[in-house]
């Protein structure tokens, strides 16, 4: 038909959401851990990282997650230094007297040490002195001493010793001696019969294997004043030439006072199983006055 064609552009553009598009936030890196709480007995230490990688931003969305976290650190026990208890009693003395000691006690157990704690500083022991006064001293009797002269000769006497209490003395409350005994001793001496006058002796013999008997009836008591075994004389029990008149036995005297003296009546044999033979050959005899 002819007609002319269409004068202008065929489309048109406009600009639009022009506004800048939103940005979700991200994390970045955790820091490093912030120091413990405690350095034990279990304490917390925290950590942060910020929303900045990148941050949110044109109505973007905020990070997703925690911004701080906490954990438990130095979770292990705290040493425990020891303290001591009060102090006890003092114990009983160890000596009665003379000076001793006693002692008082305490215990490191307020608290007991654990966990590589402290002991307890200081001693855990009181001492002092006690019982200072003197020990009794028991007295105790010295060696006996000699005893005295005999009161009588004969016909019955006394003689006496003494010790003393000085071995130790008693002192410091310490018993006296007399739980030992007694201080003084006496005993009887002189006991033998008093010779009688000479007039009033008596001479006896028998030879040799014969007996002699001697008895001085009632209240009397018998006492040797000589006695001799042998031979002094050739006018009793035999006398032949060649027996010798120089013959005595040294223990006639005493075999006689032994069984003898002091007696009413004894029996000594005259033999040479009880005097020895005094001069071999001879016939002896016992003479006894």
């Amino acid at each position: 038909n002819g007609g002319k064609n269409c004068v202008g552009a065929l489309s048109e553009s406009a600009s639009c959401g022009t506004n800048p598009c939103p940005v979700n936030g991200n994390y970045g890196n955790w820091g490093a851990w912030s120091r413990c709480t405690k350095t034990c007995g279990s304490g917390t230490q925290k950590r942060n990282r910020a929303c900045n990688n990148p941050a949110p931003k044109y109505g973007g969305k905020a990070c997703v997650g925690k911004s701080s976290e906490t954990r438990f650190c130095n979770t292990k026990r705290c040493p425990v230094n020891g303290g001591w208890s009060a102090f006890g009693n003092y114990g009983p003395c160890n000596n009665k007297c003379g000076g001793g000691i006693q002692k008082k006690m305490r215990y490191c157990s307020n608290p007991t040490p654990k966990y590589g704690g402290k002991g307890c500083p200081g001693l855990n022991t009181m001492i002092r002195t006690c019982n200072l006064h003197k020990c009794p001293v028991d007295g105790g009797y010295s060696s006996w001493g000699a005893f005295s002269r005999c009161s009588k000769s004969c016909g019955g006497g006394t003689r006496s010793r003494t010790r003393s209490c000085t071995n130790p003395t008693p002192k410091y409350g310490g018993r006296s001696c007399s739980r030992l005994g007694a201080s003084r001793e006496t005993q009887r001496c002189g006991t033998g019969a008093c010779p009688i006058p000479w007039s009033g002796y008596k001479t006896a013999r028998v030879c040799e294997h014969h007996t002699m008997h001697l008895n001085c009836g009632s209240g009397g008591l018998v006492y040797i004043h000589s006695a001799t075994y042998g031979r002094k004389s050739r006018s009793y029990c035999g006398n032949i030439f060649w027996y010798s008149t120089n013959c005595r036995s040294g223990s006639s005297h005493h075999h006689v006072v032994a069984r003898c003296n002091n007696r009413q009546s004894c029996s000594v044999k005259a033999t040479n199983s009880i005097f020895g033979d005094p001069c071999w050959g001879t016939v002896k005899y016992l003479e006894v006055t």
